[in-house]
């Protein structure tokens, strides 16, 4: 199977940074509707805006609902940037894997790395006077 790594990370790149701009948005979304709470009413004089924002029976209220979203949305955030990153990271294994492969099938390449990694022997050098015409 063919992969184009430079694509691969470059699309890793991109779901990362999708991510961040998810959350940005989000948060955008949270500064101008988070003033807007308070008007949902009083729960601590009112019993209507009581059930509504913390629940009742059991029921988790608005108050509740509103702490999982915000939760929920960081996590999805989060994952975007995690699952980003791990595209670049199975873009970098692959490619490894796919070297080290080669490296193990292939006679020629084994020999040229024992070959790289000898250890340098001295040179001979002649000791007998050039003549020259």
């Amino acid at each position: 199977m063919d992969i184009d790594h430079s694509s691969m990370r470059k699309s890793g790149r991109a779901i990362h940074d999708g991510g961040g701009e998810f959350g940005e948005a989000v948060n955008r979304a949270w500064q101008t509707l988070g003033p807007l709470v308070p008007y949902f009413g009083n729960p601590d004089s009112d019993e209507a805006a009581r059930i509504f924002r913390r629940g009742q029976d059991g029921h988790p209220g608005f108050d509740a609902a509103c702490d999982d979203l915000g939760t929920a949305l960081r996590d999805l955030t989060e994952s975007y940037k995690a699952i980003g990153d791990a595209v670049v990271a199975m873009s970098s294994n692959v490619k490894d894997a796919e070297w080290a492969s080669m490296m193990v099938r292939n006679e020629h390449l084994k020999a040229l790395k024992e070959f790289a990694e000898r250890e340098d022997r001295p040179l001979a050098v002649p000791s007998t006077p050039v003549e020259r015409d």
